[in-house]
């Protein structure tokens, strides 16, 4: 039986911490192609992979390359103002050509994100892409799983961090798990979820059906008709995983558009750790501080996680958290 082959497609920027872990994981875990678009790119991150192989690395897609198609005048039209019609664009060039390398399966990420076939025990590529999924379905929808971040630093956050949230979402209102974050700004606290990122997960794209991008997280058919979908796998979000991390990422953030690509304003925790971290009136370590003390996770923070919210006395009824090592094991191999 002939193996199919898998690829993953990154557009990323200024992850230097992050990039090289991401490449080595899902090469070791046996993907066949890596296609990297770097998008505004300051840092060193292209020299940390240069060396890597079946890496292919670019900058961003311009937006004069596709302008000749009027199926995706939504990504090129707004590709100068929002990153996400960009990272569409580099997702829709990556698939072009997986079609000539013949690669059947493309899974699409960004950099603090890790594809795993299966969040408790273990599964293979050619067991989870395999050929009666790949003839039966268009997409794998990959549900998302966020890291606790349990370390104000980490040197190698990939090959560490184990802990991560199964879900934002409880079905008992004793088992849902919220967190106060304060702002500074107008000196109040703000009640919110504990899953702090995206929940819409990210998929995995057969080469073989006729797919453009709907947005960074989901697909649809050339000529707009719903993709035959199965929801599998994970994808392991390390967000916001340390403070470093916490600057970088509002920096870049701090000339990007207050919309989404649908025209959603961003929410208002976005727009606030934005404003915070770009303010001069708030040096390193006011940040540094400020990070400790409202999104990582000290003793009483993780012990919340595995208890009611009762008293913090009874157990769960649904797991909040789950061990993952599967990273680990790969990047220490």
């Amino acid at each position: 039986m002939e193996l199919l082959k898998t690829a993953v497609v990154l557009t990323v920027k200024n992850e230097a911490r992050l990039l090289r872990p991401n490449l080595l994981y899902h090469l070791g875990l046996g993907i066949d192609r890596v296609f990297v678009y770097f998008d505004h790119t300051t840092d060193n991150g292209p020299e940390t992979i240069a060396d890597l192989k079946n890496v292919q690395a670019q900058n961003s897609v311009s937006a004069e390359q596709y302008s000749d198609l009027p199926f995706l005048k939504k990504f090129w039209s707004n590709a100068e103002e929002h990153h996400t019609a960009r990272q569409c664009l580099n997702t829709y060039d990556a698939l072009q050509q997986c079609k000539q390398e013949g690669i059947d399966w493309l899974v699409s990420l960004d950099a603090d994100e890790l594809f795993i076939t299966r969040n408790k025990g273990q599964q293979t590529l050619t067991d989870f892409f395999n050929a009666e999924i790949t003839e039966n379905y268009d997409v794998i929808r990959l549900p998302t799983l966020e890291m606790v971040n349990r370390k104000m630093a980490y040197q190698n956050v990939m090959a560490e961090e184990t802990l991560f949230k199964k879900q934002k979402n409880f079905k008992s209102r004793f088992d849902r798990i919220y967190r106060k974050l304060y702002n500074p700004y107008t000196k109040k606290h703000i009640t919110t979820s504990y899953w702090l990122g995206h929940t819409m997960g990210k998929a995995a794209i057969n080469v073989h059906s006729d797919l453009i991008p709907f947005n960074v997280h989901r697909y649809q058919k050339h000529n707009g008709d719903k993709p035959r979908e199965k929801k599998a796998g994970n994808i392991l979000h390390y967000h916001l995983y340390d403070f470093e991390d916490f600057l970088k990422k509002y920096r870049n953030f701090k000339n990007r558009s207050i919309t989404y690509l649908s025209g959603n304003q961003i929410n208002s925790l976005k727009s606030l750790w934005i404003k915070l971290v770009n303010d001069p009136q708030h040096d390193k370590a006011s940040l540094k501080n400020y990070y400790k003390k409202n999104i990582h996770y000290n003793k009483k923070e993780l012990a919340r996680l595995h208890k009611t919210r009762v008293f913090n006395i009874l157990k769960r009824k649904e797991e909040a958290v789950v061990q993952i090592t599967k990273p680990k094991e790969v990047l220490r191999d």
